[in-house]
C-alpha cells in the first residue's frame, strides 16, 4: 500500500512539474539612490511607505511568489513589526492618501516579521513572501512597507525618476504622506501551476518525510 501511495505522489509531481511555468520580471527605474524606507534616523517611531510599479515594465500576469528590491549597499539594518502588501491600483500616479492609492482594492498582507533583517549586502535581495498574490497585469501595482521600529545602518535603494512612484510618511499607519518623483527598482518572480498548486505539493512531498 505505501508503495502505491509513493508511486502515485511520484506521478502527481511529475505531472505538477511538467505544467508549470514561470518568469522573472526586472523592473529597472535607474541607478540613483534614495534611503527611504530603511532610514534608523529619520524613522525612530516607524515608516509607512507605498512604491508604484507599470504594469507596462511587469507585463506578465501570474501569481507572484517573491519580491526583490536593490540595495545600493552592503549595509544592514533590522525593523520591528513589519508588514508588506501587494495591491493592484489604477492609478498612474501615488497622490497623498494611503488608502486613495488603492483606488477600490483590497491591499494582501504578503509577509509579517516582529523582527526582519535587510541583509547587509548590495545588490538585489528577496522580501520571504508567506502568501502569494495573483497579478492581473492589466492594472499597475504597489507594494507597501510599513514598519514599527528600526535600527541599524541606513540602507539605500536604488531608484530612477518618476511622477509620483513613491508615497511615505513616519509612522506605520499615518494615513497621508509625502508623493514624489522616486521609482525603486525591483525583481519579480512568478509562479504558476497548471496541474497543482504550491500548497498542494507541498502536502504530496510530505509523504516523503
Amino acid at each position: 500500500m505505501r508503495r502505491f501511495i509513493l508511486l502515485t505522489a511520484v506521478l502527481v509531481v511529475a505531472a505538477a512539474t511538467v505544467g508549470a511555468t514561470g518568469k522573472q520580471v526586472t523592473v529597472t527605474n535607474g541607478t540613483g539612490g534614495n534611503v527611504i524606507p530603511w532610514y534608523p534616523a529619520l524613522f525612530p517611531e516607524g515608516c509607512r511607505c507605498q512604491m508604484l510599479y507599470d504594469q507596462a515594465k511587469i507585463n506578465y500576469a501570474g501569481t507572484i511568489n517573491e519580491f526583490e528590491l536593490q540595495k545600493g549597499v552592503a549595509a544592514s539594518c533590522t525593523v520591528t513589526n513589519v508588514k508588506f502588501s501587494l495591491c493592484h491600483t489604477k492609478l498612474a500616479a501615488l497622490t497623498p492618501d494611503f488608502k486613495d492609492n488603492y483606488a477600490g482594492n483590497r491591499p494582501v498582507a504578503v509577509a509579517k516579521f516582529e523582527k526582519y533583517t535587510v541583509p547587509a549586502r548590495a545588490g538585489f535581495y528577496p522580501i520571504p513572501m508567506a502568501t502569494s498574490f495573483p497579478y492581473n497585469n492589466k492594472d499597475n501595482l504597489i507594494l507597501e512597507i510599513a514598519y514599527e521600529k528600526i535600527e541599524g545602518a541606513i540602507c539605500n535603494l536604488l531608484k530612477g525618476t518618476l511622477a509620483a512612484h513613491r508615497c511615505w510618511a513616519k509612522g506605520p499607519t499615518t494615513p497621508t504622506g509625502t508623493a514624489d518623483e522616486v521609482a525603486y527598482n525591483g525583481r519579480i518572480s512568478f509562479s504558476y501551476y497548471t496541474a497543482l498548486s504550491p500548497t498542494s505539493l507541498g502536502r504530496v512531498k510530505s509523504l516523503f518525510r
